[in-house]
């Protein structure tokens, strides 16, 4: 098994940049700014490690990271949650409940774009005498703004964005098509050039993951804003992209041949079992759980973070802590959000043989953990895959089957009994640690390591002990975009193979579904809809209609069964007003105090009756 918990730590620099005579001395012999540091590749690898942890600041807050968002936002998943959730119904409804609901999303963008910007214009404040190592960290650098670049732009539209070493004053918003999306395809274009061509697994990007999201960057470009549909068949202009040397031309056959790299020289290949993709075969739990005593008879088991599949991850380690910003970012929080909501049952008659009324997440629901049951599975997502696809059943806990004993609580809220396994808590009733007594269950990282973990850092193993990476580029994923720009079937079929279905012709409709059901539930499905109906799509586009399904879908209120409703309108309707793009925190307009520099995105004004969401939808 790979290596568990592991991530870069974190070091946050912060310089500035100074400006002085030419006659002065301007060396600065008592602090850190843009003349003396960085000094050496240490420098720069410490400023590096700043950047990536701003990954694990946005996990710090579930609901302010984009692939969470994006999931609440699909038609997959409901907000979920309790009755008091206000902040998880209002961003699945695509309203608001705080005129700066996604404040924190907007502040780790620009935390990323200024710590990698400053790496990239300082980078040869060294005397390198390895220029190997000085264009990886360059390549990693660049490859970081542009995912930066790329969430914000995706999450927000025309947002402030430079490609200097200091932010400029004043910073206005660039229009995405034109200007931010140009130099993300560009950054990643030269962070591909530069980086060595390995496979890291340790959480560094690499030449095979800017060539990844560069592919992803472009099909959203060409879907969305260039409204172009079918990509296998349209005819693409080159896109003019901006690297640091300047323009050049990108077109559609060189991204064809970026991903045949990363598929042919990448050294990945696709898990053998598709569960053991998922932390619930790991060899702790699978003894105990039906579902996979095939792979625990064979001693198959979790591929492990940093596994042969991924291409791309955020990953953790055991230092979260209650106090900072950043600290509980180190382990897994989605993980926690996704968990079984831990309420007690909305019938108190049920009760277990000890007399207490039964809670999700305990030995009754083994192997899935408590947690706040927010991005719960939307019921239509069950009804439209196939019982034929084992992905179905490896992705979605239908708890109140699968489960001995799930109860909905008290105060859930959008719970159609369908859970996500991919990110899921999971716990284990193999005590391996001595400060463990009693039955169980345990969480399962809790007994990995025995002889060299004590407990989470936080003391909460219910809220601490999480290190399953986040997967944010997998091997799957690159082998259904090359089938979708291509048309040619092959790669789409290998990952129908891997599952034992039949292989498929290609079209439209058939790669479209592939990628929703590989994969489901990892974020990617809102932009998938978003760039296949094309930029002010209007109500009756794909993506409106998709997200009107959730309308009259079954879900369980507080214990009673009931149909889902929008809050406000309806989910076409708010698609439609928005284009899928987040409201704009309005504190960072009244700073700005100019609409020039930064206004507000359409459907997001106070003028907007349906935007804003009062307290949480009572079914």
């Amino acid at each position: 098994m790979k290596k568990m918990i592991k991530m870069v730590a974190a070091v946050v620099l912060a310089f500035g940049i100074t400006s002085c005579e030419d006659q002065l001395d301007s060396i600065n012999y008592t602090k850190q700014d843009s003349t003396n540091f960085p000094g050496s590749s240490d420098d720069v690898v410490s400023e590096l490690n700043g950047v990536y942890s701003v990954l694990n600041g946005f996990v710090t807050t579930p609901l302010q990271t984009p692939y969470f968002v994006w999931n609440l936002m699909s038609d997959d998943c409901n907000g979920g949650g309790g009755t008091g959730d206000t902040e998880s119904h209002a961003v699945g409804h695509i309203t608001t409940n705080n005129e700066n609901l996604y404040q924190d999303a907007w502040k780790h963008v620009y935390e990323g774009l200024a710590r990698s910007s400053s790496i990239i214009y300082f980078i040869d404040n060294v005397p390198w005498s390895d220029q190997a190592e000085r264009n990886q960290l360059l390549g990693e650098s660049l490859f970081m703004r542009a995912l930066y670049l790329f969430w914000g732009s995706q999450m927000f539209g025309d947002i402030p964005a430079y490609w200097q070493g200091g932010v400029p004053s004043p910073c206005p918003q660039q229009d995405a098509e034109t200007v931010i999306y140009p130099h993300i395809m560009g950054d990643l274009v030269q962070a591909a050039s530069l980086m060595t061509a390995k496979t890291q697994g340790d959480g560094h990007a690499t030449k095979y993951a800017a060539e990844s999201l560069l592919a992803r960057v472009y099909m959203f470009y060409q879907g969305f804003y260039k409204k172009v549909g079918e990509l296998a068949s349209a005819n693409l202009s080159p896109v003019t992209v901006i690297t640091l040397d300047g323009e050049q031309e990108l077109t559609k056959a060189q991204v064809v041949s970026a991903l045949e790299d990363v598929i042919n020289n990448g050294g990945y290949s696709l898990i053998d079992d598709y569960r053991r993709l998922w932390q619930y075969t790991n060899e702790f739990t699978a003894p105990d759980y039906a579902y996979v005593s095939d792979l625990n008879a064979a001693g198959k088991f979790f591929a492990g973070n940093g596994n042969d599949e991924q291409i791309f991850q955020i990953q953790f380690m055991n230092c979260q802590s209650w106090n900072g910003t950043t600290a509980m970012g180190y382990c897994n929080q989605l993980s926690l959000y996704t968990g079984l909501r831990c309420d007690d049952a909305a019938d108190t008659s049920d009760k277990d043989a000890d007399g207490n009324v039964n809670v999700n997440g305990l030995a009754n629901t083994f192997p899935f953990g408590q947690g706040w049951g927010q991005g719960t599975v939307q019921a239509t997502l069950w009804d439209e895959w196939s019982d034929s696809d084992p992905r179905k059943k490896a992705t979605i806990c239908d708890a109140p089957n699968e489960l001995n004993h799930f109860v909905f609580t008290n105060s859930c809220t959008e719970d159609a009994g369908y859970y996500n396994k991919k990110l899921m808590p999971v716990t284990t009733m193999q005590a391996k640690w001595s400060a463990f007594t009693g039955a169980g269950p345990y969480t399962w990282w809790d007994v990995a390591d025995p002889d060299n973990y004590a407990g989470p850092k936080n003391g909460n193993c219910m809220q601490g002990s999480h290190f399953c990476d986040v997967t944010l580029i997998r091997l799957a994923d690159v082998m259904l975009m090359h089938s979708e720009l291509t048309g040619d079937a092959t790669q789409m079929n290998k990952v129908r193979a891997r599952v034992g279905l039949a292989p498929t012709t290609y079209s439209w409709a058939n790669i479209k579904a592939e990628r929703r059901f590989e994969l489901a539930l990892e974020g990617l499905r809102f932009n998938d809809l978003r760039r296949w109906s094309g930029k002010n799509g209007g109500e009756n586009c794909e993506a409106a209609q998709a997200l009107e399904k959730q309308n009259g879908s079954r879900v369980n209120y507080q214990g009673r069964w009931t149909v889902m409703k929008h809050a406000t309108s309806s989910w076409a309707k708010r698609y439609a007003e928005t284009d899928g793009f987040l409201q704009i925190p309005t504190s960072q307009i009244e700073l700005a105090g100019n609409e020039e520099v930064l206004k507000q995105n359409p459907g997001w004004g106070s003028d907007v009756s349906d935007s804003q969401m009062s307290g949480t939808p009572v079914y």
